[in-house]
């Protein structure tokens, strides 16, 4: 997410300053005054805020697809993971289900214990999770 909400960021903050620059003022002329500066930042503090909106809605769904493709997504039943995010962070686990979330995502279900498999507390987003490689043969 934080780099949607950077490329958002990036994106309405470079629109405002080229908004701000005209034939008759060019940027230099604009940030040689400190008061000038200083507004320039107070607006540009809510159009980094907002960026964030619009990365969501225009880069995420791209960024997430390579994120889980690198962190070894498609995951299947019986991979090894590891946890990137969130309070169960650094765990290592097994995937002991796939299904499909409401935005139509594969999510994984891990096994991390009766207690929270009751109340569905053990599904993760596949681009929160590290697939762990295995080595298969002699070593």
């Amino acid at each position: 997410m934080i780099i949607t909400w950077a490329l958002g960021a990036c994106v309405l903050d470079a629109g405002i300053i080229v908004s701000l620059i005209s034939p008759d003022a060019a940027l230099s002329n604009i940030v040689s005054d400190w008061q000038t500066i200083l507004l320039l930042v107070w607006i540009l503090i809510p159009s980094t805020g907002l960026g964030f909106f619009l990365g969501m809605f225009t880069c995420w769904p791209l960024v997430r697809v390579f994120c889980s493709r690198y962190n070894g997504a498609p995951l299947k039943v019986g991979d090894q993971v590891l946890i990137l995010i969130g309070p169960d962070k650094g765990k290592t686990s097994e995937v002991w289900e796939i299904t499909v979330g409401q935005g139509g995502w594969e999510l994984a279900r891990l096994n991390l214990g009766e207690e929270r498999s009751q109340k569905f507390r053990d599904i993760f987003e596949e681009y929160s999770l590290l697939k762990i490689k295995t080595k298969i043969g002699p070593s």
